[in-house]
C-alpha cells in the first residue's frame, strides 16, 4: 500500500512541477501600454504596447519595438532607482482618471515613462 501511495504522490509532483513554473514566470510580467513623454512636452513622443516586469525590486520595461529600459532600485530609497546610464529615476503613481486606472510613472532626467495596466 505505501509503496502504491508513494508512486500516485510521485506521479503527482511529475506533473504539477511543470504547471507551477509559467504560472510564477507570468506572476512578475503583465502587458502593459507605455508611452515617453520628454520634459514639458504634454503629447507623448512615443505610445504602443509593451511588456512590464519587476523581478526582486528590478524593473525592465520592454517596448514592443524590442527597446528596453531597466531599472536598478538603490538601497534604502524605496521607489527611486538608477538607469543603465547610471541617472536617477523617481516611481510615482498618476492621477487617477474617470475609470479608476492610474499609470505608473517613471520620471527620469530627460522625460518620463508612463505605463498603464501595471
Amino acid at each position: 500500500m505505501k509503496t502504491i501511495l508513494k508512486g500516485i504522490i510521485s506521479t503527482i509532483a511529475v506533473f504539477a512541477i511543470p504547471l507551477a513554473i509559467p504560472l510564477s514566470a507570468r506572476a512578475d510580467s503583465i502587458q502593459a501600454y507605455c508611452q515617453y513623454f520628454p520634459n514639458g512636452a504634454s503629447l507623448a513622443k512615443v505610445s504602443m504596447p509593451c511588456v512590464f516586469s519587476i523581478r526582486q525590486g528590478f524593473i525592465d520595461i520592454i517596448w514592443e519595438d524590442g527597446v528596453r529600459d531597466s531599472f536598478q532600485p538603490k538601497r534604502d530609497r524605496p521607489y527611486v532607482y538608477t538607469d543603465d546610464r547610471g541617472g536617477i529615476v523617481y516611481q510615482q503613481r498618476g492621477e487617477e482618471q474617470a475609470d479608476g486606472t492610474s499609470a505608473r510613472i517613471f520620471k527620469m532626467e530627460n522625460g518620463s515613462i508612463y505605463i498603464w495596466g501595471s
